[in-house]
């Protein structure tokens, strides 16, 4: 006999009963149709857009919330899968077009479709009779929803901060597209070989020695952060990688000396990171491929890159979960790495610390040491600012302390671990446990390893002598023509606003709209929360900001076609 108990009533409509726990009813046992309209219409969304739903049952709450609110956004979260599955089959209709969340694992793919752009909140409807079975789930499960549309907000209006510094760093490091290596020459090019990502987590400390007897064993990529760690203990990775925008990422490399390892830099990163490094440069771009209901991929580029991409050949795709070491895990599964291993992944503050010791970030804290203060103190510090959570630690012995952020990339890995077809050995060794994953201590994984045919060093080699680069002439008169429209439009606007009109048409369907518009997403969505606004009023504001729009992207693209002209 199962958990759950399917009965018939006078109604006609089956209702639910749940066996344990003194056969509780979910629904009524006389006509639960009529049952779920009464509670609907107590109910009221407010202004959210979404509406959460605590407990499945058999669907009937979801189907008359939906007809009195068919706008709204339905997710619902429940524990039981044999529910679902009885749920499934008795009311299809109701489930239809409905996320279903099971863990806090199943939220960003649940819910990555949702346009924060017009989110207005998510309201709760709980499904009393659900919810009071397993009330801690649903509060902890709701929490974490909650929390992952703060999260995705703050990721928005983060865009919105940075869109101008993203568009201004592809801009200062587009010449390099032509001469760099693209990071897809590396695609397939590693089968057979095993693929190490090292980070720079607390733990790392446990087996950094070890990783010295790697020798060519396996192909090494280190996260910037790491590479200082690295250094100091002799070891020179394969491919060192960057992704960060903002200037301090330049803290990472300073000071290091010049080596044989590739730096392998998103074309969002600081420009100052590719100046100053000496060795081989090789570029990605970050896209994300979304599959659509249809079946459809679509590919979602940072902002400026499709502009970019019909001038001069993309350097390669590489997919990220919001971290470098996620982006890491894409590179060595395109490359064609088995198995994955992770170091140095700890994804928590195992010993009450945030990072190994030798990274830039101790180095600074070091600094701040008196006689108040430790770095014990500085770290606890830190950490009392986020939002801690205690979690499953490492090998199941206790639990560990980690935070929202980790355990977000934590379940990125753990997804992501059970969905590739290579195996993911975590040998971390500390720090939080990761699903889906296989526990390994980095010796015996060591031994395990066969000496493969060639060298990584080879292969990248290899690669560097039979990349041929784009020609930089298309791109360059791209490049001007782009600044032409610049001054037509900038020309149109000196003196008065009469010519809204045609800044505005210009400005979004001209030559120069490609580059501007990352810049006018902002505005965008103010327009589309305000339609109180007059016409008149909206206009002004979209024709001001394409001005401010292009008076601050001109001087880059200058520079990037002075660039490309001592290129030709």
């Amino acid at each position: 006999m199962g958990t759950y108990l399917v009965q018939d009533t006078p109604s006609g409509l089956p209702t639910l009963v749940y066996a344990d726990k003194g056969h509780t009813r979910i629904h009524s046992a006389y006509d639960p149709l009529k049952e779920a309209k009464k509670t609907i219409e107590t109910f009221s969304p407010g202004r959210a857009s979404v509406i959460i739903v605590c407990g499945l049952g058999l669907g009937y709450h979801l189907t008359e919330i939906r007809r009195t609110h068919p706008s709204l956004q339905i997710i619902v979260l429940e524990k039981d899968r044999e529910l679902i599955e009885i749920a499934q089959r008795i009311n299809p209709e109701a489930l239809k077009n409905i996320p279903l969340i099971t863990s806090n694992a199943d939220i960003p793919d649940a819910l990555e479709f949702i346009d924060m752009a017009s989110f207005r909140g998510a309201v709760v409807f709980r499904h009393r009779p659900s919810y009071l079975l397993f009330k801690d789930f649903y509060d902890a499960l709701e929490k974490d929803v909650h929390q992952y549309f703060s999260s995705r907000l703050s990721d928005m209006l983060t865009r919105f901060e940075f869109a101008e510094r993203w568009v201004e760093n592809i801009l200062s490091n587009a010449h390099y597209l032509f001469g760099a290596l693209p990071v897809a020459s590396l695609f397939g090019k590693f089968r057979g070989m095993a693929g190490i990502i090292v980070s720079a987590g607390p733990s790392l400390r446990t087996n950094v020695e070890i990783l010295k007897q790697v020798g060519e064993k396996a192909l090494i990529v280190c996260v910037d952060t790491a590479l200082k760690i690295l250094e100091k203990h002799g070891i020179t990775p394969h491919i060192v990688m960057t992704l960060d925008a903002q200037r301090h990422s330049v803290r990472h490399f300073l000071g290091v000396r010049e080596n044989a390892s590739v730096l392998l830099a998103d074309l969002v990163s600081c420009p100052a990171v590719l100046r100053a490094w000496k060795g081989t440069r090789m570029l990605s771009t970050t896209s994300k491929f979304i599959t659509t209901a249809d079946g459809r991929v679509l590919r979602e580029t940072t902002p400026l890159v499709d502009w970019l991409e019909k001038w001069v050949d993309s350097p390669g795709d590489i997919q990220s979960g919001g971290s470098v070491a996620t982006s890491a895990f894409d590179l060595l599964l395109n490359a064609g790495c088995a198995p994955i291993v992770l170091i140095g992944q700890d994804l928590a503050y195992t010993g009450r610390e945030i990072h190994c010791t030798g990274s830039h970030h101790n180095e600074e804290w070091i600094a701040l040491i008196n006689r108040f203060q430790n770095l014990e103190c500085i770290n606890q510090n830190v950490i009392r600012k986020r939002k801690a959570k205690y979690v499953e630690a490492y090998g199941g012995k206790g639990t560990v302390i980690s935070d929202f952020v980790f355990d977000l990339y934590r379940g990125w890995f753990a997804d992501s671990a059970g969905k590739v077809p290579v195996k993911v050995i975590n040998a971390t060794e500390g720090g939080a446990r990761i699903a889906n994953t296989i526990e390994m201590p980095l010796a015996r994984i060591l031994a395990q390893l066969p000496q493969p045919r060639t060298t990584p060093e080879a292969i990248i080699a290899e690669a560097l002598s039979s990349t041929s680069s784009s020609k930089p002439r298309r791109l360059y008169e791209a490049a001007g023509e782009v600044l032409s429209a610049f001054d037509a439009i900038t020309e149109k606007a000196r003196g008065d606003t009469v010519h809204s009109e045609f800044i505005i048409n210009e400005g979004i369907k001209g030559k120069a709209a490609p580059v501007i518009a990352p810049m006018l997403k902002k505005t965008h969505v103010y327009l589309a929360r305000h339609p109180e606004l007059s016409a008149k009023r909206a206009a002004e504001l979209l024709a001001n900001d394409i001005i401010r729009a292009i008076e601050r992207i001109r001087p880059y693209l200058m520079k990037l076609r002075n660039c490309l002209e001592q290129l030709l």
